[in-house]
C-alpha cells in the first residue's frame, strides 16, 4: 500500500511539473510574438555614428580612447579569443542581421559575403545622406533612440534621436600621473578626459581652471550642465568603471574644497585625496541633473578591455548614492543591467528612483538567458524596466560590423528574450496575456516615455 501511495505521487508531481519543464524549452506564445514585433521601441542607450562621406571617421560617439578598439584590428586572431562567441563575426546571426538591414545574402552565403555587405552599406550611405541614421532605425523598428555622444549633428536629429551627455570630465578636473602610472592601460582614457575638460572651459569662455572649488562648481560644472540641458539632453552619463571603482563615498564640500583648491594650480594629490574630490563631484553632477529633470545614466556592469575590473562596476555599490536623501530628485538608470550582477540589480529596482536597462546584454549573451534575467526583473518592477541595445562603433575598419549591426542583433535579441520571459510567467499563471501585452508596452517604450516626459504620437 505504501509502495502504491509513493508511485501515485511521484505520477501526481509529474504530472504537474512536466508541462512545465516541457514549456521552458519550447517557443514563446506566438500571439504575444506577433504583438511584441509590431512596438515601436525607444532604445534606452546606443552610440549612433553620424552620417558619413567616405573616408571619413566619428570620434565624437565615445568619450573616452577605447583603446583595446583601436588594437584589434592590428593583430585580429589574438583579440578573436577575446571576443563573446556570439560576437564574432562567423556567428549565423550575423546573415539575419545584413538581410533586415541591406537585403544580403541574395542566395547562396560566399565568401564575399563581408565584402559585399561593406559595398551595399556604402552605397547605402551615400544614397541617405543625412538621413542615414534615421534610415537604420526605420529598418529595425525603432521609434527613439538615446545617443550617448560627446555633440550631436545634424543626421541626429531630435526626436529620433535624444542626445545622452557625458559627465565624467568634470568628475576629473586635476592630472594625476600618479594613477596613471598605476593603470598605464588607461592613459588615454585620462588623455580623452583632459581634452573633453578643455572644450568645456573653452565653450564657456574660459582659459583655465577657476581658483577655488566654489568657482568651478559655479562657472564650470553647473553652466556646462545647463548648456547640455539646452543643446536637448535628456540625460548624462557616467563612464566612471572604466577609469575607477563605483564604491562612491561621501565627503563634505570642506574635505573636496581642501583636495581641488590645494592641487587646481599643479602637484599631485595622492589617489585617497583625488577620490575624494571626485566621489564629491559625482554626487554634485547628480544633484544637479536632478535639479535640471536630466537622468543620470551609469555604466554597470561588464565592460570593454582586457583587464576592466568588473568587480569594480557592481551597482550593488552604488546603493548608498541611491539611498541619499540630497538626491531623491535624481532619476538613475543601471546601464547594461549590471551584469553579470544583473539579478542583484533587481533589488535596486524597489527604489523609487532607480531603474535598469538591458542595452549590451542584449546581444552579449543568448535570448533565452536573457530571458531570465527580464523575469527576475519584471516579477519585481515592470515600471522600472527599459530596453537598450548599446549599438557601437566596433572599429573603423570594419564596416560589416558596426553599430548599425549591434543595434539591429539588440532589438531582434530583446524582442525575442521579452516573449519568453512573458510566455513563462503567463504560464506559471503570474499574469494574464493581456497583462503581458502591457509589460512588454512599458518594458519596449511607455517606461521611457514616462521617465523622460516624452511626447507621443
Amino acid at each position: 500500500m505504501k509502495k502504491m501511495l509513493a508511485v501515485l505521487a511521484f505520477c501526481t508531481l509529474l504530472c504537474f511539473t512536466f508541462p512545465y519543464l516541457l514549456g521552458a524549452q519550447t517557443t514563446p506564445d506566438p500571439a504575444l510574438v506577433t504583438a511584441i514585433a509590431a512596438i515601436k521601441v525607444i532604445d534606452n542607450h546606443a552610440h549612433p555614428l553620424r552620417a558619413l562621406k567616405e573616408g571619413e571617421r566619428d570620434t565624437e560617439w565615445g568619450e573616452l580612447s577605447y583603446h583595446t578598439l583601436e588594437t584589434a584590428a592590428t593583430d585580429p586572431g589574438a583579440e578573436m579569443a577575446l571576443v563573446p562567441f556570439r560576437l564574432r563575426p562567423k556567428s549565423p546571426e550575423f546573415l539575419a542581421v545584413w538581410q533586415a538591414l541591406y537585403g544580403l545574402p541574395r542566395g547562396a552565403v560566399t565568401k564575399e559575403l563581408p565584402h559585399d555587405v561593406v559595398q551595399v552599406k556604402r552605397q547605402v550611405m551615400l544614397e541617405q545622406g543625412d538621413n542615414y541614421p534615421a534610415s537604420v532605425l526605420d529598418k529595425i523598428g525603432i521609434e527613439t533612440m538615446l545617443a550617448n555622444r560627446v555633440v550631436m549633428d545634424r543626421s541626429l536629429p531630435a526626436p529620433r534621436f535624444r542626445w545622452v551627455s557625458y559627465a565624467d570630465a568634470l568628475m576629473f578636473p586635476l592630472i594625476n600621473k600618479e594613477v596613471r602610472k598605476a593603470r598605464p592601460d588607461l592613459v588615454t582614457s585620462y588623455g580623452s578626459l583632459e581634452r573633453l575638460l578643455k572644450t568645456h572651459l573653452t565653450d564657456l569662455g574660459l582659459s583655465r581652471l577657476p581658483p577655488s572649488l566654489e568657482g568651478y562648481l559655479t562657472r564650470v560644472v553647473t553652466p556646462a550642465m545647463e548648456r547640455q540641458k539646452h543643446g536637448g539632453a535628456v540625460a548624462v552619463k557616467f563612464l566612471t568603471a572604466y577609469v575607477r571603482t563605483l564604491d562612491i563615498s561621501n565627503p563634505s564640500v570642506e574635505q573636496a574644497k581642501r583636495v581641488y583648491d590645494r592641487y587646481v594650480k599643479g602637484g599631485k594629490p595622492t589617489a585617497g585625496e583625488y577620490k575624494t574630490l571626485q566621489d564629491y563631484l559625482f554626487r554634485y553632477i547628480s544633484r544637479e541633473a536632478g535639479r535640471l529633470d536630466l537622468a543620470v545614466h551609469i555604466h554597470t556592469g561588464f565592460g570593454i578591455g582586457r583587464y576592466f575590473d568588473v568587480v569594480g562596476s557592481n551597482p550593488l555599490l552604488l546603493e548608498p548614492v541611491f539611498n541619499d536623501p540630497v538626491l531623491r530628485k535624481t532619476n538613475f538608470v543601471i546601464i547594461h543591467g549590471g551584469w553579470p550582477f544583473a539579478k542583484q540589480s533587481a533589488a535596486m529596482l524597489l527604489k523609487p528612483n532607480v531603474y535598469a536597462d538591458f542595452s549590451a546584454i542584449a546581444f552579449l549573451i543568448y535570448p533565452r538567458e536573457l530571458s531570465d534575467v527580464l523575469r527576475s526583473w519584471l516579477e519585481i518592477s515592470p515600471d522600472k524596466v527599459l530596453f537598450g541595445t548599446d549599438g557601437f562603433e566596433v572599429d573603423p575598419n570594419m564596416l560589416f560590423l558596426n553599430w548599425e549591426e549591434f543595434t539591429c542583433m539588440g532589438t531582434r535579441s530583446a524582442r525575442q528574450a521579452l516573449s519568453l520571459a512573458l510566455t513563462e510567467m503567463m504560464r506559471d499563471g503570474e499574469i494574464t496575456h493581456e497583462e503581458a501585452l502591457g509589460i512588454a508596452r512599458k518594458v519596449l517604450r511607455e517606461n521611457a516615455v514616462k521617465l523622460y516626459k516624452f511626447e507621443t504620437p
